[in-house]
């Protein structure tokens, strides 16, 4: 009668240089995967993309128009509107979700914003069927749109007569790439508002 022997079951041995190497290549993946995302999220913040194309319109008492500035004259109860193009530079899509320029006690009190396809660009006739009330739209990478920003004059009893504001750029709320933005934009022109005399500010006078 033959045996037969059978071999011990077979023990996994410790070995802490395979355990070492195992956690270092886990090490780097993770900060690999950290630094892209980073990398992302700094791309993001500083990604500027909007601007605003030399082509400009006003409407309203200009009294001065100059290549960098124009100086518009107080009203009472009068309106001034502007027109620009907002540019997007980049590669990506951005959603403009909001856009501003003065406040309710700047010397020009916003009143409306209006849009219009590039072909359009120039129009700044109230009720021109090009135009149409501002919405959120998508600006793809290298496209632009007619923004018309409307006013009317306010708040000169807030204001000495002789002073003035002047306005170089407007905001603008945006998303591109998961994330809100907020920007600074330069106008194509700064505008400048003067402050009317007692005569021309019935609120003043009083």
């Amino acid at each position: 009668m033959s045996l037969v022997r059978k071999s011990p079951r077979a023990v996994a041995t410790y070995d802490p240089v395979v355990r070492w190497k195992a956690r270092a290549w886990a090490l780097v993946a993770y900060l690999a995967v950290l630094s892209a995302v980073a990398g992302i999220v700094l791309f993001a913040v500083r990604y500027e993309p909007l601007s605003a194309a030399e082509r400009f319109s006003a409407s309203g008492p200009v009294t001065a128009d100059g290549p960098n500035m124009i100086r518009v004259g107080y009203v009472h109860e009068g309106t001034f509107s502007m027109g620009f193009l907002l540019v997007n530079d980049g590669p990506f899509p951005v959603k403009i979700q909001r856009i501003q320029m003065t406040g309710q006690n700047a010397l020009m009190v916003p009143v409306g914003l209006e849009t219009a396809a590039k072909r359009y660009a120039g129009s700044l006739t109230e009720g021109d069927p090009s135009l149409d009330k501002f919405l959120p739209f998508t600006l793809a990478g290298g496209d632009r749109r007619w923004i018309v920003l409307r006013t009317r004059f306010g708040n000169c009893g807030r204001f000495a007569a002789g002073s003035f504001e002047t306005y170089t750029r407007f905001q603008v709320t945006y998303k591109v790439l998961a994330f809100t933005k907020h920007a600074s934009v330069p106008l194509p022109k700064a505008i400048r508002v003067d402050s009317p005399p007692d005569s021309g500010c019935p609120t003043r006078a009083a």
